[in-house]
């Protein structure tokens, strides 16, 4: 037997053997139906989630992935936001809420006094969920901060 024959017989019994079990269970009541489908969904998930259940022991990325510069140029946006720049968004916001909440624009009034307090404490922000370490480069590439 060569390797075409052994492989239209392995070909042969797997249709089988699926046409067999989609008649078992268009056969089967829907209640039975239902909780073979369960119980499938079941052992997938259970057997897909086993590397995730040993949280401390498995890295799923080998990189060596050095993000300094994406850290320095955080920082130069930090500089600018806590800068006059920052100081002119605020302004300019918390003017256009005025502005818009005499108009009676109160859901664009409550967006500008969002943008306004997002400016001032968008460092506090981003340092509580990413870390401290946002230094912001001069162009010749001494440190600012």
């Amino acid at each position: 037997m060569n390797i075409k024959e052994t492989y239209a017989i392995a070909c042969r019994r797997a249709e089988l053997a699926v046409a067999g079990f989609k008649s078992t269970l268009i056969n089967l009541p829907a209640r039975h139906g239902n909780f073979l489908l369960f119980v499938l969904g079941v052992a997938l998930l259970s057997a897909g989630m086993v590397d995730f259940s040993h949280a401390q022991a498995t890295s799923f990325t080998e990189a060596d992935y050095n993000d300094d510069l994406v850290r320095n140029a955080v920082g130069n946006l930090f500089g600018l936001i806590e800068g006059a720049f920052g100081a002119l968004v605020m302004v300019v916001a918390g003017l256009g809420a005025i502005v818009a909440a005499a108009m009676g624009a109160y859901r664009l009034a409550v967006s500008l006094i969002v943008v306004a307090v997002g400016a001032f404490i968008l460092r506090a922000l981003v340092s509580l969920f990413f870390g401290e370490s946002f230094t912001d480069l001069n162009a010749n590439g001494d440190s600012g901060s």
